[in-house]
């Protein structure tokens, strides 16, 4: 039955893999594997998908639906009424536009750092990277990764962040949103400096090809933005910064709760941008929808992997998972990267790894702080393979060919986040040992 077992959760995933890479519902894929599972583990079919599965799927959408969900609303405030615009607009205007790229780059991370959703944080910055991209030189071809950067490395592993990467090790390991801040102050500083750097070269390197500032190598499926119109349209700039400075400050320095913090971010930002908000009625209710699939597709992942939980391999599996000839916090970070890359999901990937291996994981006499931190980045790495639902909606949305644009996204947003929480281990370590 082990042997059987065993079987069942590697066509299961291998079937996970597939669906996501042809772009079948990973809903439907993931309640499949759920059955597949429980007739090779001696289950059942239907015991698998009514009993663990739905267990573990109702289990996250009570955790995180309403996070999320309001985590999307405030995108569709900041989309809809130009403050994203508005922020980065002034930035490039005081700064200049040699600037440009890292204004462009931070203004998508403090989206992201104030818990927007990155799929909703891709629609507000697609329009205002066509007016960016042309004045700043930067080539279309990288648009997926340039944007990776600025959404999906640093800003969702820096302490502090409200993303649900970051919340979730919190809830299971009993940490703060903050916790081992140095640790991951400095593993967010590399990969934003070494991820700029990166991007610079491969900016210089495609200006050699003189196609790349032709109109037509801006075309893209989003719509393009009037200087003119949202000018007239969007808040003052301090009025766009204020509700997610505010969110901030209420979550991660006053206690106040995620759901309690963003709902204040969210009635602080219709109240501010109402003048610039056409329809908020239409907002408000797109803001919540755009932010119930995530959560679905993300509970599919989790609801799986409850399922494994509850099969005779799983202990095998999971002793041996920690029984490899990796040493210390790298253990960790090899880990949850692994999980993560056959999850496709940066935030299934770490839910599934703390629920599987978060007891473990103190077992191995760490701090609860620092595993927090290398698991967050860790959980980062393979999540953004070629099928993630992410980087599919990324490359669809810019209309970038993969054999184009992945290589800088797969620089960004897979290898640096492998090697940044390697680095957050190492400055642990290093840190330990100078404090003795």
């Amino acid at each position: 039955m082990v042997a059987l077992s065993a079987l069942g959760i590697i066509a299961s995933f291998a079937l996970l893999i597939g669906g996501s890479w042809k772009k079948i519902s990973m809903f439907l894929i993931a309640v499949l594997c759920a059955g597949l599972i429980g007739i090779t583990s001696g289950i059942g079919f239907f015991d698998a998908i009514s009993g663990p599965y739905m267990d573990g799927f109702t289990g996250f959408v009570k955790s995180w639906a309403i996070i999320i969900a309001l985590g999307a609303l405030l995108g569709g405030f900041y989309s809809n009424s130009g403050a994203a615009w508005r922020i980065g607009d002034t930035l490039i205007r005081k700064a200049g536009t040699n600037m440009a790229l890292i204004i462009y780059v931070m203004v998508g991370a403090l989206l992201v750092y104030s818990g927007i959703t990155v799929p909703v944080t891709l629609f507000v910055l697609l329009p205002f990277a066509k007016v960016i991209f042309p004045r700043a030189g930067i080539p279309w071809t990288l648009f997926p990764g340039v944007t990776g950067l600025s959404v999906a490395t640093f800003a969702m592993y820096c302490p502090g962040s409200l993303q649900v990467i970051n919340l979730i090790p919190a809830e299971s390991l009993g940490t703060s949103t903050t916790a081992a801040p140095f640790e991951g102050i400095v593993a967010s500083l590399f990969l934003l400096v070494v991820g700029l750097i990166y991007i610079k070269y491969e900016i210089k390197k495609s200006q050699k090809d003189l196609s790349w500032d032709i109109p037509e190598a801006y075309t893209t499926h989003g719509e393009s933005i009037s200087d003119e119109e949202m000018n007239e349209k969007a808040p003052s700039f301090v009025i766009s910064i204020t509700p997610v400075i505010i969110t901030l400050i209420l979550v991660n320095f006053l206690g106040v709760s995620m759901i309690a913090g963003f709902t204040i971010g969210c009635i602080l930002s219709a109240i501010m941008f109402y003048k610039s908000i056409t329809n908020m009625a239409d907002c408000i209710s797109q803001g919540f929808n755009d932010g119930i699939m995530p959560c679905i597709l993300v509970s599919a992942v989790v609801g799986l992997g409850s399922v494994i939980s509850v099969t005779p391999v799983f202990a095998i599996v999971r002793d041996s998972v920690m029984m490899l000839p990796i040493n210390g916090l790298a253990k960790i970070a090899v880990v949850t990267t692994v999980i993560s890359g056959i999850c496709a999901s940066a935030a299934g990937g770490i839910k599934l790894t703390m629920d599987l291996f978060g007891k473990q994981f103190l077992a191995m006499g760490f701090p609860p702080e620092i595993i927090h931190r290398v698991a967050a980045i860790a959980s980062g790495g393979l999540d953004s393979m070629p099928w993630c639902g992410t980087i599919v909606m990324l490359f669809t949305l810019s209309g970038v060919g993969y054999n184009k644009g992945y290589k800088a996204v797969a620089v960004e947003t897979v290898i640096l986040p492998i090697i940044a929480s390697l680095v957050a281990a190492l400055v642990y370590t290093v840190k330990i040992s100078i404090m003795g």
